[in-house]
């Protein structure tokens, strides 16, 4: 009986940590074709179009990528620069208020990181 899947330091399964690694490093939209032909390019075992097809899949569901146009032709992009991006987002997500309380709890902690907090909040507040 097959287990789950490891997970990375990311928390994606190890192909899913692939995929994202090629997705983000694709800079834009990539198609299932793209990134089957980028994962391939450096492995001794190819992948099927159809693995890689269900992964992007998964992801999508998960949040950590966007799927657009239609049916055979759809673009995927990562909905976050790095995972670090996907992995605050779904704890801010599952987490909200508490999760911010604790951040700030933290970077109380650290003057150096309280200050590039305060820093980037104000950034934010000037117009764009």
């Amino acid at each position: 009986m097959a287990g789950r899947p490891k997970r990375t330091a990311t928390g994606f399964a190890p192909l899913e940590s692939e995929v994202m690694d090629t997705m983000w490093a694709g800079g834009g939209p990539l198609s299932v074709r793209d990134v089957l032909n980028t994962l391939n390019a450096r492995r001794s075992e190819p992948l099927a179009y159809t693995t890689v097809m269900t992964v992007m899949n998964r992801l999508t569901a998960k949040g950590a990528l966007s799927r657009h146009g239609q049916r055979r032709r759809y673009a995927y992009q990562a909905t976050a620069a790095d995972a670090a991006g996907i992995a605050v987002r779904e704890v801010m997500r599952s987490h909200g208020d508490a999760a911010i309380a604790h951040f700030v709890d933290e970077a109380r902690a650290d003057p150096q990181v309280l200050r590039r907090l305060r820093s980037l909040l104000a950034d934010d507040r000037e117009p764009g």
